[in-house]
Order: structure tokens, then sequence, then C-alpha cells
């Protein structure tokens, strides 16, 4: 059986501390993603499935998230962050419950939450909150926590441990497929250990360690393909899963600019726990042989290799896929540190040298602190509005381009954006088109035709199209100009783009 311990007071006060941090950031705004993630799950919920009648390239993960978050709280900003709050809450009592026996102080292993989830919240912002790389560190987490304790157990004991390390790895999958070879390698690395270090027979662990992952593995994938199978949609999910990001990969260059914007944020978001974890790496691994650190290790270099492979992309928040083994290693690190800390003779170092770590962490929990005061907490929409343009500027640009929606005398019926799907969050409005048209860049050739049909199938009442995406369409389709040159006439240019009218 697996012994799971009790949580002491100091955890409760962690606690309470990660969820006041939390509380903070729920009247945050969206980003372009997370309002995308919103619509698409508002669809889902008025009947439609996703890809057939709502198409991105991401897994469903994200989407049955969001579904969720918005079926119990609201498809709003303050429901989504809501729902994200309790998810994140409940990971870190799982954090806080299955690390004790990690950390040699009781009182560093009250702190996990706090260096991982905590500082999660406090780094992130409106274009990090919610996304797959940040949702995804609870399965990851549990499936390399349970494949772990797998081998503190012999013979068929492993089993159930290992059935719940495959199927939190399927859950892992569903959120995004490329994140397999995280996966493949904590089970490897536990196999090589029981093969290289613990001499077991290789045939026989093979079968131990091989059989309870896969049968764990394949149930929430068979849920997943029998769902869309019996929608009729398997087709165009293999294409989304297998066929499209090959070709948009094949068909991509590396951005240098986006790999070192990217990695400077990661490293003065997070730089105080990469100096601690390479405290902990030194010593719990190089040292101790710590097999919990090696795998903590081997999640960090395949995550990293992962973001790295993802050349089309490189975002910011693709790096919050290594906020939980930084986080987790660095109070490791910490954890090692404190008796030589406690030690110290001079009570202003013992209290210089936390402050110095902590700095950077308190300017932004400082930061979004006195901008929720200073806006009355956000608690009613004008002051959640202005709130929310502190942190994203290009908000009151993004109301005054849908506030002719709600005017009298507008069209109704649904609209097509080239450009921000913020534009459809905040104006209401669901898409016209199956083709979310967010990141028309990624789009393959054939896909260019199949959003001309959709146009002109679904007819939508108003259509907008970005000035970065206007050269781009001429481009690769100028029949969708011809299209809405046809059928549409041009309202008042606005600030960032063009908004079309049906005649």
């Amino acid at each position: 059986m697996i012994s799971i311990p009790r949580l002491s007071k100091t955890d409760f006060l962690v606690l309470i501390v990660v969820v006041i941090i939390g509380v903070i950031n729920l009247p945050f705004p969206f980003g372009g993603d997370q309002a995308l993630f919103t619509t698409g799950a508002l669809e889902m919920q008025q009947g439609k499935v996703l890809y057939r009648d709502f198409w991105d390239l991401k897994q469903p993960g994200i989407y049955y998230f969001y579904f969720l978050a918005g079926t119990l709280f609201g498809f709003n900003e303050i429901g989504i962050h809501i729902f994200e709050l309790l998810y994140m809450v409940l990971f870190s009592i799982i954090l806080q419950l299955t690390l004790k026996t990690y950390f040699r102080h009781q009182l560093i292993a009250s702190l996990v939450p706090l260096l991982t989830v905590g500082v999660y919240y406090l780094v992130s912002y409106h274009r990090q909150f919610t996304q797959v790389e940040g949702l995804v560190g609870f399965p990851l987490f549990l499936c390399l926590w349970l494949t772990y304790e797998s081998f503190n157990h012999e013979g068929k004991q492993r089993f159930i441990p290992l059935l719940l390390s495959g199927f939190m790895g399927g859950i892992v999958l569903i959120f995004k497929l490329i994140f397999l070879p995280i996966l493949l390698g904590f089970w490897l690395t536990i196999l090589l250990y029981s093969i290289l270090i613990k001499h077991q027979n290789f045939k026989k662990i093979i079968v131990e360690i091989c059989l309870p992952i896969c049968l764990g593995i394949i149930f929430p994938l068979l849920v997943v393909v029998s769902y869309f199978a019996w929608f009729n949609s398997l087709s165009i999910v293999y294409q989304t899963f297998f066929v499209y990001p090959s070709q948009v990969v094949a068909n991509g260059t590396f951005s240098i600019s986006k790999l070192v914007l990217g990695t400077a944020w990661f490293l003065k978001s997070f730089f105080p726990l990469i100096l601690m974890a390479t405290v902990a790496v030194n010593v719990s691994l190089r040292k101790s042989k710590n097999l919990l650190t090696l795998l903590f290790v081997v999640w960090f270099v395949f995550g990293l290799g992962i973001i790295f492979l993802q050349i089309r992309s490189l975002w910011s928040y693709q790096y919050l896929l290594l906020f939980v083994p930084t986080g987790i290693l660095a109070t490791k690190g910490l954890d090692i540190l404190w008796q030589p800390l406690k030690e110290l003779r001079s009570p202003l170092i013992k209290i210089f040298v936390p402050l110095l770590f902590l700095l950077p962490f308190l300017f932004n929990l400082q930061f979004k602190s006195v901008a929720l005061v200073q806006n009355n907490f956000a608690l009613t929409e004008d002051t959640r509005f202005k709130y929310q343009t502190v942190f994203r500027k290009d908000y009151t640009l993004l109301r005054s381009e849908v506030d002719f929606l709600s005017q009298p005398g507008s069209l109704s019926g649904e609209i097509f954006v080239a450009g921000d799907p913020s534009i459809y969050y905040l104006s209401g409005r669901t898409q016209a088109t199956s083709l979310n048209a967010w990141s028309l860049e990624l789009f393959l050739s054939e896909q260019w035709p199949q959003l001309l049909e959709e146009l002109d199938l679904s007819k939508p009442a108003y259509i907008f199209i970005s000035n970065d995406y206007q050269p781009l369409i001429k481009k690769e389709c100028p029949k969708i100009l011809e299209l809405i040159d046809k059928r549409y006439h041009i309202l008042p240019k606005s600030n960032d783009g063009i908004w079309y009218i049906r005649n």
C-alpha cells in the first residue's frame, strides 16, 4: 500500500499563503490563447464538436479544462481562474502529502507549494496563465511520483502504482502528445535503474513495468478516441494530431529571436530557483544518487528539449513546463542549505540571504497587489476593466473595436476574426467558421481553400481582418479578399485592422 502522511499546521499556513497569492490573480485579463480556448469551450457547451465544428491545432485536454471550468464557474476570466486556483490548490496539497520524505527538514517540506505553485502565480501574466504547459504539471508530477513509488514495492504490489502512472500519462497526452518523451524518460529511468542498479531479471521487469503502464495509458486515450468516433470525426482528429504538426514543423524556420526572448523570460522569472536547484542537483544527485532527484532532472532536461523542438512557437509560456521540477529541486536545495544557514552567526546575513532570494518574487507580488488595491479589488465590471488594462494595455483598444457590435441596429449572428480571438470573447459573438484565424501563418496550403469555402457558406455578419494578416491573406488566398469585396462593405477603419459588414 502507498503510505500518505497528514498535513501539518505549517502545511495549512503555506496553503493559505498560496491561496492568497492566487486570489490576487483572479481578475487577470485573458491573452489571445485563453480567449480562443474560452470561445471554443463555450461552443462545445452549445453542442458543437471540437475539431469538426471548431478546429484548433492543440490536443483536446485544454478545451476539456476550459469546458469544465466555464460550466462550473462561468465562461469569463473570473470563472476560469477560480477553477484554475482550485486545481492548483489541490496540486499544492498533493505536493505536500507526497514529498515529505524527500526532505530532511519538515519546515522546508511544507514550502514546496510556495516555490512551485506560488511562484507560478507570481511570475505569470496574461500570456502565461491557464496554458497547457502550466496546467500539465499536476498530472506529470503524479505520473512521476507514482512511477517512483512503485519501486518501494516488489512484484504484484507494483502493479497498481504503475497502472495509475500510466493513467496519468494518458491524461498528459490528452493535453499535448509532444510530452510523450518526458513520460518515456520517467519509465525508462526506472527500467534502467531496476536492471543496472538492482540487477533484476530483464524479461520479468519488462513485463512488470510495461504491462500496467500500457494498460493505464490506454484507458483515457480510448475514452477520447471513442468520443470522436461517436461523432465520426476520427479522420480530422488524426490529421490534426499527426499530419498537421509534422507539416508545420517541416515548413517552419527556427526563430532565434523567440528562443532568446523565451529563455530570457524563464531565466529572469526563475533565476533564484535555478540557483537553488543547482545545489540540489550537485548534492542530492551527484553525491547521494537520489532516484527522485534524478527523475526531476529527467523532467527538466526532456522538457527543455521539447520546448526547443517547437521551432514555430517558442513562446515564454512554454517554459512553464519546467516550473514544477525547478521549484521542487529549488526546495531540495534550500533543504540542503538550511542547516548551514541556521549556523551562521550574523543575524543580518540570515535575513539578507532569504530576502535576496525572494526579492524578484516580492516585486511581482507588490506590483500585482498595488494594482488590485488601486482599482478597488476589481469587484465591479468597471474597476475590473481598469485593473485588466494595467496588465494588458491593448484591452482598451479591443473593447473599442467591439463596442459597435452591441449597439442597437447592429447585425446579429456569428462573426469571423482574422486576428486576436479576444474580439470574440469581448463581443460575446461566436465564430462563424470551424477554422480559427488566430495563427494564419501556420495554415497549410490546403486550409486556405477550406477557409474560403467556410466563409462562403457561413456568411458571417461581420468580418475583421487585422493589419498583420491583410498582406498574408492577399498572398496565400486572394480569393478570400475578392469574396469579401463582393459581399461586404468596409466600416470606418479601426486602429488595428478593417471591419467589414455584410451587404
